[in-house]
């Protein structure tokens, strides 16, 4: 069992005064019996969660992340020297701008905030250097190349060494691959049930034995003509007869024809294994680099977040049971906002099964789960309640509160072997979390037997800036703060026969040459590879909506032998890098044999020009009814509330316009109703009265119809303006052809 324990912050016990506070230290096989932590927004649930990734890495113990928000990228962001040009380079400019600030002075404030924040920990620059130095920090991204793409059916594809070394974890690997692939043509996916699936299973088996990988195109060859003749008792066309294996090869190669499938086709393989391997790349006389993987999915649809969890976590669930029993902690899960994956009973989505037996089976392992919501109405308790640590933070709502307790409490009868011994008060833990402030959590350790604490956490080394892009994924490729996708880089050097040279070649005329942040890792673990990349600008425009913007872009593309890869093409962040130089004695890999000839570099600047064209493309959300138009970068969920406001506006002013259209002849119908009523009490005669009272019940219906038909008006122009949002329209805009500015050519040398 690691030594060192996982420092959190300052605990003490509840209804103690703050000055009580101690130092909180987490034994690490504490984790062993997985953890959860809630906690609504702004109660300090993502800072926890870093906090136990960084702990978990200067313990030198593994880490796999599962982001849906795009937060947990920021365990890139580790400034040595704390300073604020080192803050300055990823500040949001247009959010200064609008708040009225200098980039310079917000970097600054941030800077002034970290460096005392950790010092008031007793934290600083050098541990925020140790930490950066020995971890290796990746970041996969299913789908898009914005970080590392993953080859999801790299189980199916690609042959894994796992079929010599566990044949029943590979054969797992590879059910979950056909499965996804299933889900993704909407067929039965079940690998007991479904006939396709186990046809498929039968052929892509056949062909990984024989040595090599199942191909989705051999798989279509094998379909429309099986090499096999028999599954299980019947023959092949009795299993699945010709007619459905031929419904099903074409929409299989419906999906394969897909421009979009190609990103899930290539990439990293699903190794989870690999994943959390030590990195061997440390300097000499040092320790491995403890792995750190993120698997960002922030960038999906919910469909396609499920379908590629749920292989994620069937492939993790398969690496777990390949490993040696130990009660030490070897390795830590962080799945951070798994409020939708793991919901009660009936719901089943393709992560549920995967969640549940981690939970059941991984503690056996010394692999610990930590789930983390803050929505924890919807989750499946009967599955969380057996976690040994609970992390509860602020939660806004009663039914929130109400189901953490309950799962807290149930947590405790279960410690206690049912008999209720120590069990905490429901009433009590309830008034306890309604009023936690930030940054603190009410703890409930078992290992801690019935002591709990509130814990105040502490600053996080990584600065906690908020959600990325896939702009700034790619970003921190560029500046070397995560690693590089070997793919990649394998692709470069094999594709490449020229010579690797400790100098830069020299740019083509015109150019100039980049180089961006390089690694801590010693030079002789990487080279500097070519990129050559454009910076251009465009001026779009659409005159009946009004719009008129510039836009800049920045696009860099691989080199190979004097030849562009615009497969993998990516957009990058070109600010600042002219201030790095090439680290001494570092590789660089030429990138042609010779200096370009002049036709060959006029083809290229045309192919990155064509690149920069099709970059600067942008879409704009247009609101018809409401008169609205997205401004450049405003997400759909900013400009849906902006519709909404707008919309509560317009309903406001139309409600008060009619009224003010409508008052006076209510009025009117009003005195006259009332005129009608006196005459009825004055009226002596029977027959005065009969005709009084007419009188009135005509009044009173021609007031009543009148109201109706105000409120129906209302209601009508309401309830349309409501529906406006929900009718936003997507504009697509792009520059005329002679409006393209190129800003420069250059050579981009990234670290790989």
């Amino acid at each position: 069992m690691p030594i060192r324990p996982l420092s959190l912050g300052r605990a003490r016990a509840p209804g103690a005064a703050a000055s009580s506070a101690v130092p909180f230290e987490l034994p690490p096989h504490h984790l062993v019996t997985h953890a959860v932590v809630v906690g609504m927004t702004g109660s300090g649930k993502t800072g926890l969660c870093v906090s136990l990734v960084e702990e978990a890495a200067r313990s030198r113990i593994p880490v796999l992340i599962v982001d849906i928000k795009g937060d947990l990228p920021n365990l890139a962001l580790l400034f040595d020297q704390l300073d604020a040009p080192a803050f300055e380079s990823w500040v949001d400019a247009d959010e200064a701008r609008r708040n009225g600030r200098t980039v310079t002075d917000v970097a600054g404030e941030w800077a002034t905030k970290w460096r005392e924040g950790l010092a008031s920990w007793g934290l600083g620059t050098d541990d925020v250097r140790r930490l950066r130095e020995s971890i290796t920090l990746r970041i996969i991204t299913p789908g898009t190349t914005a970080g590392e793409p993953l080859h999801v059916l790299s189980p199916l594809e690609v042959r894994s060494d796992l079929w010599e070394i566990d044949e029943e974890a590979a054969r797992a690997a590879l059910s979950g691959a056909i499965s996804l692939l299933l889900r993704m043509v909407k067929r039965e996916a079940d690998p007991a049930t479904g006939r396709e699936h186990v046809l498929l299973s039968h052929l892509a088996e056949r062909r990984i034995r024989a040595g090599d990988g199942a191909g989705l195109e051999a798989l279509l060859a094998d379909l429309q003509a099986p090499p096999i003749e028999r599954v299980g008792a019947l023959s092949v066309d009795e299993f699945l007869p010709p007619k459905e294996r031929a419904s099903l090869t074409m929409d299989l190669n419906a999906l394969i024809a897909s421009p979009t499938f190609a990103s899930w086709r290539k990439g990293a393989p699903l190794d989870v294994g690999d994943w959390l391997a030590p990195d061997v790349a440390a300097p000499a006389g040092e320790p491995d680099r403890t792995p750190v993987t993120i698997v960002s999915v922030a960038h999906l649809e919910d469909e396609e977040r499920m379908l590629v969890l749920g292989l994620v976590l069937d492939q993790t669930l398969a690496w777990v049971r390949g490993l040696s029993g130990t009660s030490d902690l070897r390795a830590l899960v962080l799945f951070d906002e798994v409020f939708g994956f793991l919901p009660p009973h009936p719901a089943n989505p393709p992560t549920k099964k995967p969640l549940l037996s981690l939970l059941k089976q991984a503690r056996a392992f010394g692999v610990g789960c930590v789930l983390a919501t803050q929505n924890p109405i919807d989750l499946d308790y009967k599955a969380l309640s057996n976690a040994g640590a609970w992390f509860v933070g602020r939660l806004q709502t009663d039914a929130d509160r109400e189901r953490v307790v309950e799962g807290l409490v149930g947590a405790e009868v279960a410690s206690s072997g049912g008999t209720g011994n120590d069990v905490l008060d429901a009433s009590e833990l309830a008034a306890i979390i309604k009023t936690l402030p930030p940054r603190t959590f009410f703890v409930r350790d078992v290992h801690a037997g019935a002591h709990s604490q509130l814990l105040e956490t502490r600053f996080t080394l990584s600065w906690l800036r908020g959600p990325m892009t896939r702009r700034e994924l790619r970003r921190l490729q560029t500046e070397g703060r995560v690693r590089a996708p070997i793919a990649e880089t394998a692709a470069i050097s094999s594709k490449s026969s020229a010579p690797e040279t400790t100098l830069a070649p020299p740019p083509p005329d015109g150019w100039r040459s980049l180089h961006p942040h390089a690694p801590a890792a010693p030079t002789s673990a990487w080279s500097y590879h070519p990129h050559a990349s454009i910076v251009a600008r465009a001026e779009l425009a659409d005159t009946r909506l009004g719009v008129r913007f510039t836009r800049e872009v920045s696009i860099m593309v691989p080199i190979a032998s004097a030849t562009l890869d615009l497969d993998r093409a990516t957009t990058f962040e070109h600010e600042g890098l002219e201030k790095h130089v090439p680290v001494a004695g570092a590789r660089h890999v030429a990138y042609a044999e010779a200096q370009l000839p002049t036709r060959a570099l006029r083809s290229m600047e045309k192919a990155l020009k064509e690149l920069a064209m099709a970059g600067l493309r942008t879409s704009l959300f247009v609101n018809d009814e409401l008169e609205l138009v997205s401004a450049p970068g405003e997400t759909s969920a900013v400009f849906g509330e902006r519709c909404a406001t707008a919309a509560q506006t317009k309903a406001l002013q139309l409600r008060t316009e009619l009224l003010a259209k409508t008052d006076a002849k209510l009025n009117r119908l009003a005195v006259a109703r009332d005129e009608a009523a006196r005459a009825l009490a004055a009226a002596l005669a029977p027959r005065d009265k009969q005709r009084a009272q007419k009188l009135l019940s005509s009044a009173q219906a021609t007031l009543d119809e009148a109201v109706q038909k105000r409120n129906a008006e209302l209601a009508a122009g309401e309830k349309a303006l409501f529906e406006a949002p929900a009718k936003t329209r997507i504009k697509e805009l792009g520059p005329k052809k002679d409006a393209l500015v190129v800003e420069g050519f250059a050579i981009v040398w990234l670290a790989g």
